[in-house]
């Protein structure tokens, strides 16, 4: 009898695998066709559900075009993950908790998956079968539950944002302005992650912004200062309105604590790269590093973009020789040639936060100020930002010594063409890809 139930039993676990295997099929042909008319299924999808559900149109502010792009890139990576709940997982915990914020529930789920079906036919066409139909429903709802009950989870742990008053908004660097806001409540989180700010004068519009310090035990038990770094950029209606009307005293929220970017703790030693306001959560982990004393070796490359208000002041010759002293020591196993070669290129383009005069990135002092903390940390501006990853990777070869970077970890952190091709050159040279964080969407 035993026998046969084991039988039956595994007959009934391939039954539902070749259904599942066949259901993922559907999808991904119905994706597919999605693919091949994308304009025509957005705008299916929000006509019908701002039809039937006018009330939650107030969630969709700002540009429907950039909207429409989010939406098909989210959609995308759900489906092409769908068979590795690996992957998976982590990609739908980081959509619901950005949805969580605007009190996304149930019903709104419900809401916009019957949207999803309307557009899916209206798109597919004659392609729409009943059986591509139930393949769609039984995604979905797995995909929905999932997401809910990772949204009730954190429900449990905390509120999805906190009230908070401006304290102060003080111009950094070219086009960068430093916003501080006072909660009323603690509110924690760790160096390296970041979260989502709405204005009082523009309700609804939310907008992620790294954490620009490290959690400091001098805010007090009954509240948080929470410093965020705003960049202006072109037809961004939240940090024109930061940089332009933000006033000491207004009332803005800030959502929970997201993203994951840490040094990795089993790494030997760190490289950290980013630019323009993607430096700041690199600062954050230096100052926890610091705190905490991780003195593992770290090296800071930046390419160079949003100067600073004033030039940096250039390092003594005494910094310069013990920059390019640090800059041969890191450069591990490496024959004298490249050691020197590396030396070189960090006496040429001076560690510690020096750069040429007017030129300098608006954090170089503050990462000079860490590096010396830290004890065991290089800076090493590189230039221009639109070739950091070139940059990077002679400046990778000369650590390495025509070795590789096994055992290294780091993060890097900037605009999302830059931060990939970063990633593949520490790839390239050896650094385990598990090891390397970034806050690229998924």
């Amino acid at each position: 009898m035993t026998e046969v139930l084991a039988v039956d039993g595994e007959s009934l676990n391939d039954d539902l695998m070749a259904h599942r295997t066949q259901a993922l099929v559907l999808v991904r042909q119905g994706f597919a066709a999605v693919m091949a008319r994308p304009d025509r299924f957005t705008k299916e999808l929000y006509e019908d559900f701002f039809k039937s559900n006018p009330r939650y149109q107030k969630y969709f502010v700002g540009d429907p075009a950039r909207r429409d792009e989010r939406t098909l890139e989210a959609a995308a990576r759900v489906v092409a993950e769908l068979d590795r709940p690996g992957a998976l997982l982590p990609l739908l915990r980081r959509l619901a908790l950005d949805y969580r914020k605007y009190g996304v529930r149930e019903p709104h789920y419900r809401a916009f998956a019957g949207s999803v079906m309307t557009a899916l036919e209206r798109t597919i066409g004659e392609a729409w079968t009943y059986e591509a139909a139930v393949a769609w429903v039984d995604e979905l709802t797995m995909v929905a539950s999932a997401m809910l009950g990772i949204a009730a989870e954190a429900d449990g742990q905390g509120p999805a944002y906190w009230e908070a008053e401006v304290v102060a908004v003080d111009r950094m660097g070219e086009d960068v302005v430093r916003l501080r806001a006072r909660t009323a409540f603690p509110y924690p989180y760790q160096a390296g992650q970041y979260a989502a700010i709405e204005l009082g004068r523009l309700p609804w519009v939310w907008r992620d912004f790294s954490f620009a310090a490290a959690p400091s035990a001098e805010d007090g038990a009954e509240h948080s200062v929470l410093e965020f770094h705003v960049q202006r950029s072109e037809g961004g209606t939240l940090s024109t309105v930061v940089h332009d009307e933000l006033e000491v005293g207004d009332r803005i929220r800030i959502a929970a604590p997201g993203g994951e970017l840490a040094f990795p703790a089993g790494a030997s030693r760190l490289i950290a790269v980013g630019h323009g306001t993607g430096l700041a959560p690199i600062v954050a982990l230096l100052e926890e590093a610091a705190r905490t004393g991780d003195d593992r070796p770290v090296h800071v490359v930046v390419g160079e973009s949003l100067r600073a208000v004033k030039p940096a002041k250039p390092a003594p010759a005494s910094a310069r020789k013990a920059a390019a002293s640090k800059a041969a020591a890191g450069a591990a196993a490496g024959s004298a040639g490249t050691a020197a070669a590396a030396a070189k290129k960090a006496a040429a383009k001076p560690v510690k936060g020096a750069v040429d005069d007017g030129e300098a990135h608006y954090l170089a002092e503050r990462l000079a100020e860490l590096a010396a903390a830290h004890g065991h940390a290089t800076v090493v501006h590189v230039g221009a930002a639109e070739e950091l990853p070139q940059h990077l990777d002679a400046y990778v070869k000369a650590l390495s010594g025509g070795g590789t970077l096994s055992g290294w970890g780091g993060v890097a952190v900037g605009s999302t063409a830059t931060v990939q091709a970063c990633l593949e050159v520490l790839a390239s040279a050896g650094a385990d890809p598990a090891d390397v964080r970034s806050d690229l969407f998924g």
